[in-house]
């Protein structure tokens, strides 16, 4: 086989391997590497299951007519609201194609900055609305399960205690799950992020 041969057979099978990547699977599995793409998807999905939960909230203050039950639902259902109304904006600002306008590290660092904001003030946002899911928790729980009125209930020696017990160990247990499950999420993708940053400041 002479050398013309051989440049014509690697031009063929560079051919074929752009070809590959080329293709809609190709360009699927290369878009599914990007940090911001999965961290845009899992915002969405976030949303999905805020709007889900918030139902549920709207349900129990329609269906439970008990003021104290409906006071402590609609704060939390409007702290809800307004997390997935915070989520929804930080979805929006996301744009995963590269901007003709702006430079692509410029964008980059923007995107990483906006979205590790966003997660410390959804996480500082859910420390105010655990205390509120705990009561509420609580009071739903011995109306259904002990089948009295709310304040026949809280009348029992231990429901005080048990009340602030409840909320004293559910709290910061929310909290952690709350951080793994955002750094499962985002954190990861996040990183990978700032490593794509990193070695685009090592460049120049």
């Amino acid at each position: 086989m002479n050398t013309d041969q051989n440049r014509n057979r690697t031009n063929d099978e560079a051919d074929e391997d752009l070809s590959s990547l080329l293709t809609p699977t190709g360009l699927t599995r290369l878009s599914s590497k990007n940090p911001l793409l999965i961290i845009k998807k899992n915002l969405f999905k976030n949303m999905v299951w805020a709007v889900i939960i918030c139902s549920m909230y709207l349900f129990i203050i329609l269906y439970f007519n008990v003021w104290q039950i409906r006071t402590i639902f609609s704060i939390i259902l409007i702290l809800s609201l307004w997390t997935l109304f915070k989520t929804y904006k930080e979805y929006k600002k996301i744009h995963t194609d590269i901007s003709p306008i702006d430079p692509l590290l410029t964008e980059l660092k923007r995107h990483q900055q906006s979205i590790t904001r966003w997660m410390h003030a959804q996480q500082r946002a859910w420390i105010l609305i655990y205390p509120f899911c705990a009561a509420g928790g609580f009071f739903l729980g011995g109306m259904l399960g002990r089948g009295n009125t709310l304040e026949t209930f809280m009348q029992k020696p231990l429901a005080i205690p048990t009340l602030i017990i409840t909320i004293i160990v559910l709290v910061p247990a929310g909290y952690f799950l709350a951080r793994r499950l955002f750094k499962a999420s985002f954190g990861n993708h996040l990183k990978a992020l700032q490593e794509n940053i990193k070695d685009m400041e090592n460049e120049y």
